[in-house]
């Protein structure tokens, strides 16, 4: 330990001065420019921004949250609690490198030298447990950047590794088609306010009690001999500082930002924060959220997003609870175009019903970071049935995979892969592609719906004892079911016999479930009709509901109130029916096809509400594929609910 201490923490220095690196002075940039496009940094501009199909479709996200603090592997914060006398992260430092005093958060990232990383052959593993996207972590709130980090010098090109490990990761994520994601949690309320100010102190009661922490001594100077030469430790640690009020107007704020811009060279499909909007939020006394730089992100990335991938809409920004608490932001028209300007993310804790618009959930097979100790929660059947009852409510699940110090992965995380990618296998056409159904669940029996087009799946995750199941969900007449033709068990060829009545739909089933994680049943019916949130469906402006309340379940709908608000479909056939709801109050939808004025139809037709029936019909078209557009062209409510396609 001790000869490790002297090559790491030598402060025997010349007298020659030492070469910084970096070319910046990353505690005066100026402030940081929104780049150009059709998105201001406001959420009423913002709300224009619609969900990618390849993120909604694609389900499972696969996670690797590594960084230098895995090398103690002894679990999440070590490079804060280290600082901590009394913490079990501190008294390991003591007993593995030596007092903080010797030895702090600069010497610990230069043993990251992931000397056992195979990021092609983790990637793959990902693609094996059936992840369609793959994220890894850029930076977390020990303010060390994983990649070739312009304004950050203590990143894993300089220090550590010597590699671009999020470019390396973004190489073997496109070479397998899969969307790349990065994860920022170097926020100012997380890294200015909670994980700097400890390290501005002395050891109150530990074995050198009183003696001040390395940051207090080291300097860009006495780092000459060391690993970390020409890097000046205030800039992994911060300046001192009180906890602001406000960490978003601090020092660090703009730093960060002009980081945060400086990976989009990566060209990211999904930037995530562990951060939330709102501003009131308090975690160990530090006021927590992005507030007014939280806009200014999401212009920054979609608009620059837009300019590197021609056009094309493919941005996906997850930010932690969407809004934050309801009361930090200026209102609550406000605060609904904040939920439709990205997609809100949640650590594990999943949502209680099924919401209007997509989210992810993220979690975890064990600690965040490695912990020899208690390595993994969970199995692949935990797994499958948070993953279904997360799809089933329209959201995402990204899970992240332990990784050991050095980059590899034990055999035990491997099985997990192995397991989970083996259901989805057999069982991923009632995940992949699918939107949530009228209700997520039946109660009593623990199964769990999806829907796909004239495809029900019920997931079926608690096995009936006496081999039959009942259904009131899948009754005759429900909004978005109808008759039923046939029902199939998954990954087998037999046919299974049922009866559908006007109160329920009764299943025979086998003796035993095929699969001991969870089987399920695919559900053939003819209400073959296109719903409002199905694949493809677009909307410019346009509001969504579920949960309304209506005795039908959840009885989804778009509305829009105001005039140019536009929706749009492409499809292949002959024929379209738009199905929706009328009221005497109701605007005016105008529908063209193929770019061409078909119709102008007015929703207020009778004297009161009518749901779900035709109002506008063309089956005279000449087949092939055609596109529809549905603009409102009042400003009052109009609504849409489902298309019928004519083959």
């Amino acid at each position: 330990m001790f000869v490790l201490l002297a090559m790491l923490t030598n402060s025997a220095c010349s007298e020659e001065p030492v070469e910084p690196i970096g070319k910046y002075d990353i505690w005066n940039l100026p402030e940081m420019p929104v780049y150009p496009g059709p998105y201001e940094a406001d959420w009423q501009s913002l709300r224009k921004y619609e969900v990618p199909d390849w993120f909604r479709n694609g389900k499972l996200g696969i996670w690797s949250h590594w960084d230098p603090q895995s090398i103690p592997e002894r679990g999440d914060w070590y490079s804060r609690w280290m600082y901590v006398p009394g913490h079990h992260q501190y008294e390991h430092c003591l007993q593995t490198y030596g007092h903080p005093s010797e030895f702090g958060y600069k010497d610990l990232c230069a043993l990251w030298t992931c000397d056992k990383w195979d990021p092609e052959g983790f990637v793959e593993m990902a693609k094996g447990a059936g992840g369609k996207y793959f994220v890894a972590l850029a930076n977390h709130h020990d303010n060390y950047d994983c990649w070739d980090s312009v304004y950050q010098p203590w990143n894993s090109v300089n220090l550590g590794p010597k590699k671009d490990v999020i470019g390396t990761w973004a190489k073997y994520a496109r070479k397998h088609d899969m969307p790349f994601g990065v994860t920022v949690h170097a926020s100012p309320a997380r890294t200015w306010g909670q994980f700097m100010p400890p390290r501005y102190s002395s050891d109150r009661s530990g074995p050198k009690k009183g003696v001040p922490y390395d940051v207090m001594t080291a300097t860009l100077q006495s780092g000459k001999g060391t690993a970390w030469e020409g890097l000046d430790p205030k800039d992994l640690y911060g300046p001192p500082h009180v906890k602001e009020d406000d960490a978003n107007k601090s020092p660090f704020a703009n730093q960060f930002m002009w980081r945060v811009n400086d990976l989009l060279k990566y060209n990211p499909e999904l930037l995530y924060f562990d951060e939330s909007v709102g501003t009131t939020n308090l975690d160990l006394g530090v006021k927590m959220g992005l507030g007014y730089l939280a806009p200014r992100i999401a212009a920054n990335f979609y608009n620059k997003s837009l300019a590197n991938n021609e056009g094309r809409h493919v941005a996906v920004l997850n930010i932690k609870e969407v809004g934050g608490p309801r009361d930090s932001l200026e209102t609550k028209e406000i605060s609904h175009w904040v939920d439709q300007s990205l997609v809100k993310d949640s650590e594990k804790k999943n949502e209680k019903e099924i919401k209007a618009y997509p989210f992810q959930i993220d979690d975890s097979l064990g600690p965040w970071h490695m912990n020899v100790n208690r390595p993994y929660n969970h199995d692949a059947r935990w797994v499958i049935h948070q993953l279904t009852d997360i799809v089933s409510k329209n959201g995402n699940l990204l899970l992240a995979i332990p990784q050991r110090a050095q980059g590899n992965v034990d055999d035990r995380a491997r099985e997990i892969c192995q397991n989970i990618g083996d259901w989805l296998s057999v069982y991923g056409e009632a995940i992949y592609g699918t939107r949530p159904f009228e209700v997520y669940r039946n109660e009593q029996h623990k199964v769990y719906f999806t829907r796909k087009r004239d495809h029900v799946y019920a997931v079926i995750t608690h096995w009936p004892k006496d081999s039959s199941l009942t259904l009131p969900e899948l009754r005759m007449g429900c909004p978005t079911i109808g008759k039923i033709s046939k029902i199939e068990l998954l990954g087998s060829s037999t046919e299974l016999e049922f009866t559908q009545s006007n109160e329920s739909l009764a299943v025979d089933l086998p003796s035993e479930s095929p699969n001991e994680i969870a089987s399920v049943l695919k559900i053939s019916h003819d209400k073959t009709w296109i719903n409002d949130d199905d694949p493809g469906v677009r909307y410019r402006g346009w509001t969504h509901l579920v949960n309304r309340g209506l005795g039908e379940f959840n009885n989804d709908i778009y509305f829009s109130n105001k005039r140019g608000d536009r929706c749009s479909y492409s499809f292949h056939g002959s024929g379209i029916d738009l199905v929706t709801n009328t009221n005497p109050e109701f605007g005016q939808l105008m529908i063209l096809i193929d770019g061409n004025l078909d119709r102008v139809v007015s929703l207020a037709q009778g004297d009161k509400i009518k749901r779900q029936h035709v109002i506008y019909s063309n089956r005279s078209l000449p087949t092939g594929d055609h596109v529809v557009e549905i603009v409102n062209v009042s400003d009052r409510r109009c609504e849409l609910d489902a298309m019928v396609i004519t083959p």
